[in-house]
């Protein structure tokens, strides 16, 4: 009876230790962030994932909701201009502040259709500065898809965009905690 227990003993030592060291070792080379408390928050309640950015919903420089394009190499602003019916969308670089201007003409915007995805065009609206032959502003003037992102919480569009060699896909929706004129 001793000799069973004294293995059973002996083995969940032994696993005991060796679960401990998993986790324990010393490489440095894996793909992975550190968690300051400072910056990094933990999952809310709304979003079901935790933000690891300083900006979460706070305001773009148009005024606008920001939206992180990979882990903050880029940023874009979604504005949606009340009067003109319009959605607006600036691209930023990693201080979520400075425009980023790119050689396209438009970019895509995928909606959500009845049978299948509807594409929307993002048009260049270059800003002073932005070089001849860039923009950092894009926009879509167009009241039915305006009124989708203002009327309906779970409307998402999707837009790709190449920065600095690299692909991104970010997710507008409309922010419908601030308060706006109604329309007359």
């Amino acid at each position: 009876m001793r000799t069973h227990t004294g293995m059973w003993l002996l083995s969940a030592a032994v696993m005991l230790g060796l679960s401990g060291l998993a986790g324990c070792g010393e490489d440095k080379g894996g793909d992975y962030r550190t968690f300051n408390k400072d910056k990094d928050k933990a999952p809310d309640a709304e979003h079901g994932h935790a933000h690891s950015h300083d900006h979460g919903h706070e305001q773009g420089p148009h005024k606008g909701e920001l939206i992180e394009l990979g882990e903050e190499e880029f940023h874009a602003e979604v504005v949606f201009e009340e009067e003109a019916e319009k959605v607006v969308l600036y691209l930023l670089g990693p201080d979520a502040k400075s425009a980023v201007a790119i050689e396209a003409k438009e970019l895509s915007l995928e909606m959500p259709g009845k049978d299948a995805p509807v594409m929307h065009a993002l048009v260049a609206a270059p800003q002073e500065g932005d070089g001849e032959g860039k923009s950092s502003r894009f926009e879509i003037k167009s009241p039915e898809l305006f009124e989708a992102f203002h009327h309906d919480p779970k409307t998402v569009g999707k837009f790709k965009v190449t920065l600095g060699g690299k692909d991104f896909t970010g997710e507008i929706k409309h922010d419908h905690d601030h308060g706006h004129e109604e329309k007359k």
